[in-house]
């Protein structure tokens, strides 16, 4: 793709700022507005500029994938480099742009085994079926191993910049909220009473610890239930590690070091999430860098007060057809205008980057590149 349209950014500062500055950012939105490819295209500006850059995408449609030309499971869990990319050689002030799509359960297992004290305990935790079952599926776990992947990668100071693809707007909440989760789960007086004492089923005595176990057992047989209570306690044995770490991660998302980028389309309801997503970033303290919107139809030149006289004598006909189009393109391009102008409100001091709809769907390093220059060019 070459993309020609101009962004317009109604507001200070740039994106170009943000990718030269920020060591994590994290992009975040409703479905379907064209923010996995904003992603992507953000990696790949960052990488012009010099930066050593992975994305990590938590989106279960895997199109970050398929943006960057990655075989199927080729960057599952660990970065791998994407090739391609017009700009990038290997000189050493050359940037380079890698990708990997989140595995939680590896994630998870990589937590457990940096948290536990020997490779014994660890295998207790990563072979117990409980655990199996669910590290890569339980309520939250993806969200939460985002984050934490995220604090990997950032601390093993092999990268200038982590960019993180979030899922949709109701999972990116859960996002941010996931480490005060963590702490609230290892809170719960379930845990608290299948965590004390001895391990026996017998001697677990507080009455709703009680009564989740006697569920599974009816449910999943006594086993399960022994399974259960110890994957319990031991992970109450690594339990201090997932409290420092969880408030490790909840610092470093409110961190100067850290910017959150919304990207919304124009349609009514998706600014609305974008506008509650904001709203939110700002009551939780996180640093919002910018805002992206995608897809806006062009606002047709006005026609003279001569040209609509003319037109308006036609009868129907091309002319005709074409000046109805024109008119339904206007009308559709106001109403985006002010549902923009409510969110470049909101979002106050940070650029607000409007791009365009484009004719052509950008699926491949060079339609990137192109995105590229649209989100940071003019800044």
């Amino acid at each position: 793709m070459a993309a020609t349209a101009s962004p317009d950014s109604t507001s200070g500062g740039s994106l170009g700022d943000v990718i030269r500055t920020a060591e994590l950012l994290v992009t975040t939105g409703p479905g379907g507005v064209g923010k996995t490819t904003t992603s992507a295209a953000l990696g790949v500006a960052a990488a012009l500029a010099g930066r050593r850059v992975v994305v990590v995408t938590v989106d279960p449609a895997r199109r970050l994938a398929d943006a960057l030309g990655l075989d199927e499971g080729a960057a599952a869990d660990e970065p791998h480099r994407v090739e391609g990319v017009v700009g990038l050689g290997d000189g050493p002030d050359d940037g380079e742009l890698w990708a990997l799509m989140l595995d939680a359960g590896s994630t998870f297992d990589r937590l457990v085994r940096e948290q536990t004290a020997n490779e014994r305990q660890a295998k207790v935790i990563l072979e117990n079926s409980v655990y199996r079952a669910i590290s890569g599926s339980l309520a939250g776990a993806q969200e939460y191993m985002a984050i934490e992947r995220l604090h990997q990668l950032h601390s093993s100071g092999e990268w200038d910049l982590v960019i993180v693809d979030t899922p949709p707007s109701r999972h990116a909440i859960g996002l941010l909220e996931a480490p005060d989760r963590l702490v609230g789960f290892l809170s719960h007086p379930v845990y608290r009473a299948l965590t004390a004492g001895q391990r026996a089923f017998a001697k677990v005595t507080n009455a709703a610890a009680s009564m989740f176990l006697w569920a599974v057992r009816r449910l999943a047989g006594p086993q399960i239930v022994e399974d259960t209570v110890e994957f319990f306690r031991s992970l109450s044995e690594i339990e201090p590690g997932l409290r420092r770490r969880a408030g490790e991660v909840a610092t470093l998302l409110r961190a100067d070091v850290s910017s959150f980028i919304v990207v919304s389309s124009p349609r009514a309801e998706a600014i609305g999430e974008a506008e509650h997503l904001v709203g939110a970033l700002r009551d939780g303290d996180f640093p919002l860098a910018g805002v992206v919107v995608n897809l806006i139809h062009p606002l047709p030149e006005p026609l003279t007060a001569k040209d609509r006289a003319l037109l308006d004598d036609l009868g129907e006909g091309p002319l005709a057809d074409h000046l109805n189009w024109h008119d339904e393109l206007s009308e559709l391009a106001i109403a985006e205008r002010e549902e923009l102008a409510a969110l470049a409100d909101l979002a106050e001091d940070v650029p607000v980057v409007e791009l365009p709809l484009l004719d052509i769907d950008v699926h491949d390093v060079e339609g990137l590149a192109g995105l590229a220059d649209l989100l940071v060019g003019h800044g």
